[in-house]
């Protein structure tokens, strides 16, 4: 594998200041990167270079299902793309051009989930987060620029609640970071609860950073709606539920109020139905092809 390729994988695998759209573009710009830095002299070559790219992208975060679907779209635009084109150049150019199309996919489906995300927050509101999410910065700062007066508290999360109001407080949005273990403290004058994911597996139940599970616990029991805010690409269609990192929580569906995507808001009984798109691209066993096979559960085999 090329070391330039290598070590972009290596800087996924290692990134803790990231939310998970933001690795998956970046996974599918590594991609791009290897059809660039390929040396194959035949298209079979060439798909069996991006076939082993591809299986050490999926295998880096395995909490984080947008990794895993884009990656296996990538995967699979191409392998069709092949089918009909034999010249290695226009292969790899068009793999090149995919890339782009679905980053900039994801960056739009990403904007309008966040829009979608704004609509359910009201003037006055007093909202609670925690981890850091891309996806859910941008709700708040379209609520405001709505005119919502709105104020959030961050949960410490680590280092990522300073990050969340470190961004928020350059959009002017009022934001305390407390300490994880104060959640109880500050509850009673919430209004919602907004988070971003990692992954919605098929049954609604979300992963996202920790303390997500204690946050939507306390929100259950106090009355609070709790949200997640992501795009549908986070809806993780493996048939095994993936290996947890460490940090990430696991919060069943009846903590969960509702899922908002760049479709709108579903609950987490309907995320089956909208996961249907995706089994073409992973195929709930696979991402096959490309002489080798790409499990969803993040191996690889020859």
């Amino acid at each position: 594998m090329n070391p330039e390729v290598s070590g972009k994988i290596e800087g996924i695998a290692q990134d803790r200041t990231h939310g998970a759209g933001w690795l998956s573009r970046e996974a599918i710009g590594v991609m791009k990167l290897a059809t660039e830095r390929s040396e194959a002299e035949t298209v079979a070559q060439f798909l069996d270079e991006l076939s082993e790219v591809a299986a050490k992208l999926i295998q880096t975060r395995p909490s984080m299902a947008s990794i895993t679907n884009a990656i296996s779209r990538f995967v699979y635009e191409v392998l069709q793309r092949s089918k009909d084109e034999e010249d290695l150049d226009s292969l790899r150019s068009f793999a090149g051009t995919k890339g782009d199309e679905l980053i900039k996919d994801s960056m739009e489906a990403a904007l309008k989930a966040a829009e979608e995300g704004a609509l359910v927050i009201e003037d006055g509101d007093i909202l609670m987060t925690c981890s850091y999410s891309a996806t859910i910065c941008e709700t708040l700062r379209i609520a405001k620029s709505k005119g919502k007066g709105i104020e959030v508290i961050a949960l410490e999360s680590k280092s990522y609640g300073e990050a969340t109001a470190r961004e928020l407080k350059s959009h002017g949005i009022p934001v305390q970071v407390i300490p994880d273990n104060a959640i109880g403290e500050h509850i009673s004058p919430l209004k919602k609860v907004f988070v971003g994911a990692d992954s919605i597996l098929g049954d609604g139940t979300l992963i996202n950073g920790t303390p997500t599970y204690e946050l939507a616990s306390a929100a259950k029991r106090a009355g609070i709606p709790f949200y997640s805010v992501c795009e549908s690409v986070k809806l993780d269609v493996r048939s095994q539920r993936p290996r947890l990192e460490k940090g990430f929580d696991l919060i069943p569906p009846h903590l969960i109020t509702g899922i908002i995507t760049e479709e709108g808001m579903i609950k987490p009984r309907e995320v089956i139905d909208r996961m249907k798109r995706f089994s073409k691209w992973v195929n709930i066993s696979i991402v096959k092809g490309m002489g080798r096979e790409i499990t969803a559960g993040g191996s690889s085999s020859s």
